[in-house]
């Protein structure tokens, strides 16, 4: 799951590396802006070497803080686990994702809470999620 402020990423292929970029904003002249991973600056996306084209992204419209007790509990074909909700991102389209602090994925898995306490915020994939309310 991709997120830009735009709802919109820029693929792009240098020989056999493929990734994208989000598009941060839109240039006066509506041309796409990324941000350079090897510099703090905008550019626009057709100077960025292998742009190949637009993909769309979810596009982040609000964030807010979950309440505390809020919970993500995941299962399906890898280990379950239960994390803490830190906050819930609305997407372009009006639904809410939670927000839970993650690790790297391993061996192909999904991401999940890290044993050694360093984490990342990001926002959770729904599918094979359970969400869990606070204690009454």
């Amino acid at each position: 799951m991709k997120w830009s402020p735009t709802g919109w990423g820029a693929k792009i292929v240098e020989g056999e590396r493929e990734y994208s970029l989000p598009v941060e904003k839109w240039g006066p002249k509506d041309e796409a802006m990324v941000a350079m991973r090897d510099g703090p600056k905008l550019v626009p996306v057709t100077k960025v070497p292998g742009f190949k084209e637009l993909v769309p992204y979810h596009r982040v419209v609000s964030v807010l803080p979950a309440t505390p007790g809020w919970k993500v509990h995941q299962f399906g074909p890898f280990a379950p686990y239960t994390a803490p909700i830190a906050a819930w991102v609305m997407d372009g389209e009006g639904i809410f994702w939670p927000v839970i602090g993650v690790s790297e994925p391993e061996g192909g898995g999904p991401h999940r809470p890290s044993p050694d306490g360093e984490y990342t915020v990001r926002p959770h994939l729904s599918s094979g999620n359970k969400i869990i309310a606070p204690d009454a």
